[in-house]
């Protein structure tokens, strides 16, 4: 998913060379499944992928100073994927929770004032899960 990165890259960029930087902006986790299967991989490799790919996207988000990033990144359909799809992207959503929570992923969403803010039913995630993100957006209210 290099391509993308640097696609995604090249288009934040040239957006913010056309005026001023927005205040917001939204992305939606999708392609993952069409990735792994052009790439002959298992559906898990490419969500793991684009899980990366989104943390170089909010990085860089980071760097043009664009305030606001809202990712929407599961949704009530992916829960009519298969049991083995569904638990390998709740468990990638644990994997990113647990990394936000360690100590420098801490400090620098405190230091760069990252506020997490989960928008839909949680109550829906199994209950480990629903710790770890009360958590994150505990430690990241102010």
């Amino acid at each position: 998913m290099e391509w993308l990165s640097e696609a995604c890259y090249r288009v934040l960029n040239s957006v913010v060379g056309y005026g001023a930087v927005p205040e917001h902006v939204a992305f939606i986790m999708d392609g993952n499944r069409r990735y792994a299967k052009q790439k002959n991989l298992e559906g898990k490799e490419g969500h793991s992928s684009g899980s990366k790919t989104l943390k170089q996207v909010l990085a860089w988000c980071s760097d043009l100073g664009i305030k606001e990033v809202t990712v929407y990144a599961f949704s009530l359909e992916n829960f009519k994927r298969s049991k083995e799809e569904v638990e390998q992207l709740i468990n990638l959503m644990r994997k990113n929770f647990k990394e936000l929570l360690e100590p420098k992923q801490k400090d620098d969403l405190i230091k760069n004032q990252v506020k997490v803010r989960t928008i839909g039913d949680i109550t829906l995630l199994p209950l480990d899960l629903q710790i770890l993100v009360a958590k994150a957006e505990t430690l990241s209210a102010n």
